[in-house]
């Protein structure tokens, strides 16, 4: 019988925790208390960094107990020593193996995150692009999601039969816009409403984690133009549908050093002839095989496989 470790987060101070598989561990938990709710269990699955607790790993390994990392690329300290009392690495892309491996690690396996295709709809375009959508969430101070890019390029596009509508969840200064754009601000009840119009989304991220906002219409068989940048490349396979980048002035987190990650700026032009080009062309085919891969990346009988497969092998070892 497994339980969850639950870490203190301002995001829990008005959702108390109490449920009866839920084990509160706090940062300076004595190592007593760690080995008693490390105890009974075959192993333990944590999520991006190796420092939940100063030394939950050190006693996991003392225990017998194995450790099962799912890695964020982007947040990723490789030559932390605490990463080399892990048994085994879990990437939900490709590019977050790379980087992983790039600071000597081999016990890490690609598994694709567990998405739930019942939380998207299913659409089929046909036909060339008159609505596109951009869904920009909450705009921070890098602009990660590309908004601006978004409709700078999209205004160069000189045709009057497309439209774009931008999604955010708070208001923020935008370039002047033209007629065919529309700013909707605020939360849509059903997160699935943000793929059940449109006829293709632009979401040119200058960098992300896992890259739900690029994933998600991709599985809903919306065609996505996005940066020629991974993750991004691995969801949207089309290359027409990819904008070269360009070099931004700095890493994305430069108070905290981390090495791989850059954020890189669409190249406008160039999404401006992404745009042009689904504006012009019949995306049924695009549709239909972003929506088979999803149901083929997806399909949950065979993420359980993979998961059994890959726990059973740590377990063996």
């Amino acid at each position: 019988m497994g339980h969850h470790l639950v870490i203190p987060s301002e995001r829990l101070v008005d959702h108390p925790v109490d449920g009866i598989a839920e084990q509160w561990l706090p940062g300076d938990a004595p190592p007593d208390l760690v080995r008693s709710l490390l105890s009974g269990l075959d192993g333990i699955l944590f999520f991006e960094r190796a420092t939940w607790h100063p030394h939950i790993l050190r006693i996991a390994r003392e225990m017998g107990v194995k450790t099962v990392c799912i890695p964020m690329w982007e947040w990723f300290k490789g030559e932390a020593p605490e990463w080399k009392l892990v048994d085994l690495f879990v990437c939900p892309t490709r590019h977050t193996e790379k980087i992983v491996r790039s600071y000597g690690f081999r016990n890490t396996m690609v598994i694709p995150w567990a998405l739930d295709l019942a939380r998207v709809p299913s659409r089929q375009i046909r036909g060339p692009a008159r609505h596109f959508i951009h869904n920009a969430g909450l705009v921070d101070h890098d602009d990660r999601k590309g908004t601006r890019d978004t409709i700078q390029a999209f205004k160069r596009v000189a045709r009057p039969d497309i439209r774009l509508t931008v999604r955010m969840q708070k208001e923020v200064p935008l370039p002047p816009l033209d007629d065919r754009i529309a700013v909707e601000i605020g939360n849509l009840a059903d997160p699935a409403d943000l793929y059940s119009a449109g006829d293709a989304c632009i979401q040119p991220s200058k960098m992300e984690g896992i890259g739900f906002m690029v994933l998600e219409p991709v599985a809903a068989g919306l065609p996505v133009i996005t940066t020629d940048y991974p993750p991004m490349n691995e969801f949207v396979r089309q290359p027409e549908m990819r904008c070269g980048t360009r070099w931004f002035k700095r890493r994305a987190f430069a108070r905290q050093w981390i090495r791989q990650a850059h954020l890189k700026l669409p190249n406008t032009k160039k999404l401006a002839g992404a745009i042009e080009w689904a504006a012009t062309h019949d995306l049924d085919v695009i549709s239909r095989g972003n929506r088979s891969w999803a149901q083929e990346t997806f399909a949950p009988e065979r993420l359980r496989q993979i998961w059994r497969s890959a726990l059973g092998s740590v377990l063996e070892r």
